[in-house]
């Protein structure tokens, strides 16, 4: 894959985790946003070398979601 398409995969899945934090916690568009970019997902998620990438959104989503109930 080369880093182009990997972008594309990555900013599908951003989006993906954005409308699931927006639908589920009601959150505005930038905190959603937010949420992802400072989460210990998303550093998981554009290391390539963990493969998550290659996951679904839902995937990814539960554990974003497990993180967030964990710092709460």
């Amino acid at each position: 894959m080369n880093e182009n398409e990997f972008q594309f995969v990555m900013d599908c899945d951003v989006e993906a985790l954005v409308s699931y934090l927006q639908e589920d916690y009601h959150l505005s568009l930038s905190d959603a946003f937010e949420k992802v970019y400072s989460s210990k997902v998303f550093e998981k998620l554009k290391d390539r070398q963990t493969g998550l990438y290659l996951q679904s959104p839902a995937y990814i989503y539960e554990f974003l979601q497990k993180e967030l109930t964990a710092a709460n």
